[in-house]
């Protein structure tokens, strides 16, 4: 979206407002639709409720593959090119075989440590609760509200409640988030 102006300035924050009312609504709508329909044998993830042996079924689980395997590369990307900025320079221009060595390295310990770690799958629970909401809830609003005070701008009593109520919901998501991942790494032990 490119601004054209004050005018656009002032519309965008309503526009990302009304988006994410949407996508709030249309999630919780498919949940609610989702719980009335199958109640208690409704499996946490969507590929467990789909029909077994159907060509469908398979489609949907194979496209929804499709999305951690595409993430994985760009989430490893950054930690491949630190690496290899240790091991020397300029790694991806003059040592390829070592670019290649590095980041094979870095899926194969990854799936390693995936396979290895007794019940990885709650870890990884452990620290997207704790670690995931934190960032990306918590932590935006704590600095929005620190840099604007440093700034001097007004507060606008509307926003700084905003702030406080999304701190506040996602604390609460980080510890029960937390709380149930510990729980289930607790009971596994």
């Amino acid at each position: 979206m490119i601004y054209t102006g004050m005018k656009d300035r002032k519309r965008f924050p309503m526009v990302l407002l009304t988006r994410f009312t949407m996508s709030t609504l249309s999630y919780g709508f498919m949940a609610v639709i989702g719980n009335l329909m199958y109640g208690e044998s409704l499996k946490s993830q969507v590929t467990l409720n789909l029909p077994s042996g159907k060509a469908s079924s398979k489609v949907a689980i194979y496209t929804t593959l499709v999305n951690p395997l595409t993430k994985y590369a760009l989430v490893v990307a950054p930690v491949a090119e630190a690496v290899e900025g240790t091991l020397g320079g300029d790694v991806a221009k003059s040592r390829r075989p070592l670019r290649l060595l590095v980041r094979t390295g870095l899926v194969a310990g990854t799936a390693f440590v995936a396979l290895a770690v007794p019940f990885f799958v709650d870890v990884v629970a452990f620290t997207g609760a704790l670690l995931s909401c934190t960032v990306t809830m918590v932590l935006p609003c704590l600095c929005y509200l620190k840099v604007r005070g440093k700034v001097g701008s007004t507060k606008p009593w509307l926003q700084t409640a905003a702030c406080v109520a999304i701190v506040t919901v996602g604390a609460a998501i980080v510890g029960l988030g937390t709380y149930s991942s510990v729980k289930q790494i607790v009971r596994r032990l």
